[in-house]
């Protein structure tokens, strides 16, 4: 089986091969090879800017995203707003260095052949691999909580591209629509229902899997090519989380996933020196800036340091430029930080917003403390608090803690212990899927987080 590394890899590549093609292609029919040597170094220097530009509108605006299953609507949406950045991006290149400029039309053409050659990519892509690449039809079997949380999700992600065709009970059918879903049938009925409703995918969203799963009436749908997976599967794929209530201590042990070998932790440990070193050089007048800030604006020190749970439920002092008072939690103990809390002060709200005070935590980094990516430390208060109201809470504490994780970029600021239940789901697909890339992908993500932000 081909991991989701190696899948995104080969769909990475053939996505460059697009572009770099369709800006090549530009250049021959606009002069031909004779007229333009696309070896020569100035030219091909040209190309490779205007390839850099495209690519990285394409990482900002999530298309390069394999596993983002969205409806072609939604897709185009994202092509065009994606190529209309970089041609500004190009135009104020070529009007800051004009040397980077390759010819006439060569961009306008080349922008025309990529919007065609990747939707036609796309489209082959659906078709070679094992599911479609846009709209999909979906019979969901189940109509108790499980069902209810995948329903959910669909309509959550309204352009998902993921068209809900009915719903087949477990059992006798005696309600009509599950939250606005028709249920169409039952289980008996189902190798008949994908065929009239055209399914494409079937999950199975049961309770209680164990005993109850009608295999014996599930084999003839997957025998004429319809995929079946379960609601776990599924909200790992669609939603980027592994939802607690279908979890079993067996699931655990029989999922691929949580491999963290030796290689992985020597690059993972390289990968966090390198840009903690980098990001504490690069901060530094930012980082002289906001001491300067925190220490004319309110009394106290400069750094607030706080314990915080770690690896193997360790703890450590986390660094943080001081955002709050110095008596924040005097009359209140320990208490979740939120959205306008009144004890954050007039800088510390500012830098709160945009992540500057944790470039501290970048020294917590080298020190083996922390790594820059992975799920968000904890104080231990709260640790035992959530321990105990959510099942495997612990298993986030067998990675090392980050800066930035999957969860701080995939759910905004919360506090309560619902919202910690939706970050360790995210942090659980985390830690089953961490690799290298998945790094360096949520540290995109982070930015492009940051830049948002900025822009507002």
């Amino acid at each position: 089986m081909r991991s989701n590394a190696s899948r995104n890899f080969v769909f990475l590549l053939f996505q460059d091969i697009v572009l770099l093609g369709a800006f090549g292609t530009a250049a021959y029919l606009r002069f031909l090879w004779d007229q333009f040597d696309l070896f020569e170094y100035q030219k091909l220097g040209g190309l490779l800017i205007i390839f850099g530009v495209v690519k990285l509108a394409f990482h900002y605006f999530n298309l390069y995203e394999v596993a983002l299953h969205i409806s072609f609507r939604e897709f185009a949406k994202s092509l065009l707003k994606a190529f209309i950045t970089a041609v500004v991006v190009l135009t104020v290149v070529y009007y800051v260095y004009p040397p980077a400029i390759v010819g006439q039309y060569i961009l306008a053409m080349g922008v025309m052949l990529g919007i065609i050659g990747t939707i036609l990519y796309r489209l082959l892509w659906g078709e070679l691999s094992e599911e479609s690449s846009f709209t999909q039809n979906l019979l969901v079997l189940g109509t108790g909580k499980a069902a209810r949380l995948l329903l959910e999700d669909v309509l959550r992600y309204s352009d998902s591209g993921y068209k809900i065709v009915g719903v087949v009970s477990e059992e006798t059918r005696e309600q009509k629509d599950l939250m606005g879903f028709p249920v169409v049938g039952e289980t008996s009925d189902i190798l008949t229902l994908s065929r009239e409703r055209r399914a494409d995918l079937v999950v199975v969203a049961l309770d209680e899997q164990r005993g109850n799963m009608p295999v014996a009436e599930l084999m003839p749908v997957k025998m004429t090519g319809v995929r079946i997976i379960d609601n776990i599967v599924f909200h790992e794929q669609f939603t980027g989380k592994i939802v607690l209530e279908s979890l079993r201590p067996s699931w655990f042990i029989f999922t691929d996933g949580f491999k963290v070998g030796r290689l992985r932790l020597v690059t993972k440990r390289a990968f966090d020196v390198f840009f903690a070193a980098l990001g504490l050089l690069l901060s530094a007048p930012l980082s002289i800036v906001t001491m300067i800030l925190v220490k004319t604006t309110s009394p106290g020190p400069l750094l607030y340091r706080q314990e915080r749970v770690g690896l193997n439920g360790r703890k450590f002092s986390l660094l943080k430029f001081r955002s709050m008072r110095i008596d924040a939690e005097e009359d209140t103990g320990p208490v979740w930080a939120a959205e306008g809390d009144p004890r954050v002060t007039s800088v510390g709200g500012f830098i709160r917003q945009y992540r500057v005070d944790e470039i501290p935590q970048m020294w917590n980094v080298l020190k083996g403390e922390m790594s820059f990516v992975g799920p968000r430390p904890e104080r231990s208060f709260f640790v035992e608090q959530l321990a105990r109201d959510l099942p495997y809470y612990h298993q986030r504490h067998v990675v090392k803690p980050g800066i930035t994780g999957w969860a701080q970029v995939r759910y905004p600021y919360g506090a309560t212990v619902d919202d910690a239940k939706e970050k360790l789901q995210l942090d659980l697909y985390y830690i089953k899927h961490t690799n290298l890339g998945f790094d360096l992908k949520i540290l995109t993500e982070t930015v492009k987080t940051l830049f948002r932000k900025m822009a507002r």
